[in-house]
């Protein structure tokens, strides 16, 4: 039942470790985030605590979650600083599932997701990484460009709307 963005899972479904990464990545899916965290940590409270254990040994300071989907929490806080660092992090530490990064869309369930991130398909070397959006925060995108032998990562927080923050 977490709001807004969500697959429809139902209590006690399945789903595969792909599909649940495919749904993060492209469909922004909350019921996900908490279905894995769940499962892995058994609980929400104890899969953030240990997102924030991690965020501390990636050298992410500024950074405290609070969930796994980064719904608002007065307590959940981080910094465009701090997510440069995890978007390098996943492209360094993790080159062979960096890729997914960048499906456009994906099919659970017969129906199918297309991604939330419009620069996949309009701009050159786009190799994703996540949009964002909260009351607080506004429309928020890491993204990962690759181009003429050169990699950027590059932050974009507080869109008014996700048409400012693709102009951007």
């Amino acid at each position: 039942s977490t709001p807004p963005s969500k697959l429809g899972l139902e209590a006690g479904a399945d789903i595969s470790a792909g599909d649940a990464i495919k749904a993060l990545i492209v469909k922004s899916a909350n019921d996900v985030a908490v279905a894995v965290a769940q499962h892995i940590a058994g609980s929400e409270e104890r899969f953030a605590r240990a997102m924030t254990a991690k965020a501390r040994q990636l050298g992410m300071a500024a950074t405290t979650f609070r969930n796994p989907h980064g719904l608002p929490d007065s307590v959940q806080t981080t910094t465009a600083r701090d997510m440069v660092t995890l978007g390098l992090r996943l492209h360094d530490d993790f080159p062979k599932y960096f890729g997914l990064f960048a499906t456009r869309e994906f099919r659970f369930n017969g129906e199918t997701h297309r991604n939330h991130n419009p620069l996949l398909f309009s701009y050159e070397g786009s190799e994703g990484i996540k949009t964002g959006y909260t009351s607080a925060s506004g429309f928020n995108l890491v993204a990962s460009v690759r181009r003429e032998g050169r990699h950027v990562v590059g932050i974009y927080f507080g869109g008014a709307t996700a048409g400012v923050r693709n102009a951007h």
